[in-house]
C-alpha cells in the first residue's frame, strides 16, 4: 500500500515516464518527395514532434497519390495525404477511406509552360488561355491523379478534347518532373511547390495559378491535402490516430508561424535540394498560412462537384466533409 502511494506521488510530480514516452508507436506515413504538402511531416519528424507525441514515424516517399494509395491498402503505410476528391473516387469503388486531419485546405496546382511555348491567349483569362496548350505535351504526377484530372478539366473548359488535343505524361511531383522539363521533353507541367519555383527559375512561365486566380467560381475555395487512412485501420488503431493528430496540430502551428519560416526552410531543404533555404523560405512566407488542421467543408463540396462534372464519380457518390471525417476527427469540422 505504502509503495503504491509513493509511486502515485512520484507520478504526480512527473518523475515517471508516461505511457506515450515509454511506448512509442511505429507508424509509416506516405509523403510526396520534397513537396510543399509534406512540409509539416518533415518538421514533425526532424524537430522531434512525432517522438514527443509517442510516435516512431518513418516517412515513405512516393511520386504521386495512386502509388501511395496502393501502399496504404497493402498495409505498407498507415497514413497518407491526398485530396478529398481522390478519397471520394476510391470510396466510390467500395473502399472506406476516412479523413484523420486536414493538412492543406487550399489549392496547390499551377500550370507552368516552357519558355518557348507562346501564350498569346493568357491576357484573355481562363479558359481561353488553355487553348495555347493545344497539341502540347503536359507533365502530370500520374495518369488518373488529381493533377491529371485538373488538366483534363482545363482542356474541356477551353472547348478541347483532352484525349485528342494534348499528350499527358506521368512525371511525378518532384525531381522527375523538373528533369523532363529541363530536357525539353515537356511543354507544360501541372506543378505544385517547390517544383513551381524551380521551373520558374529555369525560365518557365506561370500560365494559371489556382491559388491566386479567384475568377473561377468553382475553384475559388478548395482543399487539396488531408491525411487519411482506411476506416478499419483507424478504428483498430485509435491511439495512433490520436497521437498523429496531436503531432500534426503542433507541426502545422509551427509551420504557420512566420517567425519559424527560416527553421522550417532549413528542414525542408534537407528533403529537397532543388531550391536554396532562402528560396524555400520565400515559398513558406507566401504559402505557409494555407496549412490548417480544420476541414474545409465548402472546399470539399466544390471538390465533389468537380468529381461529378468530370465524370469521375456519380452524384450519389459525393461525400461531404462530415461523411469523410473519421469518428475521432469530428473536432476538425468547421
Amino acid at each position: 500500500m505504502r509503495r503504491r502511494t509513493m509511486l502515485a506521488a512520484v507520478a504526480a510530480l512527473g518523475l515517471l515516464p508516461t505511457a506515450v514516452s515509454a511506448q512509442p508507436m511505429k507508424a509509416n506515413v506516405a509523403v510526396y518527395t520534397g513537396s510543399l504538402v509534406a512540409v509539416p511531416a518533415y518538421v514533425a519528424k526532424d524537430l522531434g514532434i512525432y517522438a514527443k507525441h509517442g510516435l516512431d514515424v518513418s516517412l515513405m516517399d512516393f511520386r504521386a497519390a495512386p502509388e501511395a494509395t496502393a501502399a496504404l491498402f497493402s498495409g505498407a503505410v498507415d497514413l497518407m495525404s491526398n485530396s478529398p476528391g481522390n478519397m471520394m473516387l476510391v470510396n466510390s469503388r467500395g473502399r472506406d477511406l476516412v479523413a484523420i486531419i486536414d493538412n492543406y485546405p487550399a489549392h496547390v496546382w499551377t500550370v507552368i509552360t516552357n519558355k518557348d511555348v507562346p501564350t498569346p491567349s493568357k491576357a484573355a483569362g481562363y479558359p481561353a488561355m488553355i487553348r495555347d496548350l493545344k497539341g502540347k505535351k503536359i507533365g502530370v504526377p500520374a495518369i488518373g491523379s488529381d493533377g491529371h484530372n485538373f488538366a483534363r478539366r482545363f482542356f474541356k473548359d477551353a472547348g478541347m478534347d483532352p484525349e485528342k488535343d494534348a499528350t499527358f505524361l506521368a512525371v511525378g511531383l518532384g525531381p522527375d518532373a523538373v528533369a523532363a522539363f529541363k530536357a525539353g521533353q515537356l511543354d507544360a507541367v501541372m506543378a505544385i511547390e517547390p517544383v513551381q519555383t524551380v521551373l520558374e527559375n529555369l525560365g518557365g512561365k506561370v500560365l494559371l495559378d489556382l491559388l491566386v486566380d479567384k475568377t473561377i467560381p468553382e475553384f475559388a475555395t478548395w482543399t487539396s491535402s488531408v491525411y487519411h487512412t482506411t476506416k478499419a485501420h483507424a478504428d483498430k488503431n485509435p491511439e495512433m490516430m490520436k497521437r498523429f493528430q496531436a503531432a500534426q496540430e503542433e507541426a502545422i502551428a509551427f509551420v504557420r508561424d512566420p517567425a519559424n519560416a527560416e527553421k522550417v526552410a532549413a528542414v525542408w531543404a534537407k528533403y529537397n535540394k532543388a531550391l536554396t533555404p532562402d528560396q524555400m523560405k520565400g515559398v513558406l512566407t507566401r504559402l505557409g498560412k494555407a496549412f490548417d488542421v480544420k476541414f474545409n467543408c465548402k472546399g470539399t463540396e466544390n471538390v465533389g462537384k468537380f468529381q461529378v462534372d468530370n465524370g469521375l464519380i456519380k452524384p450519389d457518390q459525393v461525400q461531404t466533409c462530415e461523411q469523410l471525417a473519421w469518428s475521432g476527427a469530428k473536432k476538425y469540422l468547421h
